[in-house]
């Protein structure tokens, strides 16, 4: 196990090579491009200020009280869609690059890592533009960045895992890519990205059920640090953190012994 891993490191060049590939991929015959990282968080900013300030007039709903519905919103679907994509992505990398895994000799533990890398990308493309609309807009709290380098190595880590025992998994059985947008979207509604943790204060039965959920700790933690300039629940982060790597190991390991398969499979 030790050795794939260093594997990845020293392969580290093809690794990019095939992130970027994906990323290509993705924006090919498209005008803008790669701008549309930049382009459709910003849209999606938008309509949700429509929807939810102007048609529905929802109220604030964080724990400062001082800004928008939407900003709210937005502060969790950024992680949230990083987590998604690389899950998606991550299902579909062996399977997508089936002609090379056949005709070429190279670690194939690479296209999980890759997908997730182009997931990161993006996700680094869309937290600038959160962090412009929230220098313009507010809140401003620039001492919450300091949190968002652990709160997205967390998330990198569990984004790992789910892709490499999906991505094997998806090999054998070729219905887990569309189980899995059905499990994502019931995911999403159980993450604390549409609503605030505080609605539960006093419910602590459903309050700990959703704390079960890791990315309950990511997001909220998003939440805190730019919303509130707060650290994250670092009990909460701590469960997610041992839940992403006892999950990456485990699956990496799985991973390893399904690759043997995969030629026959593909």
């Amino acid at each position: 196990m030790i050795a794939d891993l260093a594997a990845l490191y020293e392969r580290r060049q093809l690794l990019g090579d095939f992130a970027w590939r994906e990323l290509r991929a993705r924006y090919k015959g498209s005008a803008l491009g790669f701008a549309w990282n930049f382009f459709i968080p910003l849209l999606q900013l938008v309509v949700f200020t429509i929807l939810f300030g102007v048609l529905l007039r929802t109220p604030s709903r964080t724990a400062t009280g001082d800004q928008p519905y939407a900003i709210f919103l937005f502060a969790g679907l950024v992680p949230w869609t990083f987590f998604a994509s690389s899950l998606q992505g991550g299902a579909a990398s062996v399977v997508a690059n089936g002609a090379i895994v056949k005709r070429v000799r190279m670690p194939v533990q690479l296209l999980p890592a890759a997908s997730v890398l182009s997931a990161l990308v993006n996700l680094v493309a869309s937290t600038a533009v959160l962090l412009a609309v929230l220098a313009v807009f507010g809140p401003r709290h620039p001492e919450g960045l300091l949190w968002l380098p652990l709160l997205i190595a967390v998330q990198l880590v569990l984004g790992l895992g789910f892709a490499y025992v999906l991505a094997a998994l998806n090999v054998f059985f070729r219905d887990v890519e569309h189980i899995l947008s059905v499990i994502l979207l019931a995911w999403y509604f159980l993450t604390p990205v549409l609503f605030p943790v505080s609605i539960l204060a006093d419910r602590p039965r459903e309050l700990a059920l959703l704390h079960l959920n890791p990315m309950t700790a990511i997001v909220v933690g998003w939440q805190r640090a730019l919303l509130d300039g707060a650290p994250p629940e670092w009990d909460a982060l701590a469960y997610a953190a041992a839940f992403g790597v006892v999950l990456f190991v485990a699956a990496f390991a799985y991973f390893r012994r399904a690759k043997d398969g995969f030629e026959a499979a593909l």
